[in-house]
């Protein structure tokens, strides 16, 4: 049997490892970018996805200049157009088994 370890961070921890000041994280979250496990900041906890997601997110905002709202909306967007490329591929390989060579 295989178990999968999940990786959880506490605030302190995620920003430690996201090298980002606890207020950056704060309006991060309060964007809905990030949507940490817990009712309280002294609760959250974040996995590994998160980490990744708040990098992409802070990368964004300061190679662009927008606001975090605007983050948020690019994100978003980023996110569908990658299932849709993976869809899109998906067809694709389904569609080359009834095609004549």
């Amino acid at each position: 049997m295989m178990s999968s370890l999940i990786m959880q961070l506490n605030i302190h921890e995620f920003c430690q490892y996201a090298e980002l000041p606890q207020t950056v994280v704060l309006e991060i979250v309060e964007h809905g970018i990030v949507e940490p496990s817990g009712p309280t900041p002294e609760q959250w906890l974040f996995d590994a996805s998160a980490l990744a997601t708040v990098k992409r997110a802070f990368r964004l905002q300061a190679e662009l200049q927008i606001e975090w709202a605007g983050v948020a909306l690019a994100l978003q967007l980023l996110a569908e157009l990658e299932q849709l490329r993976a869809e899109n591929n998906h067809l694709h390989r389904r569609l080359s088994r009834f095609e004549q060579p």
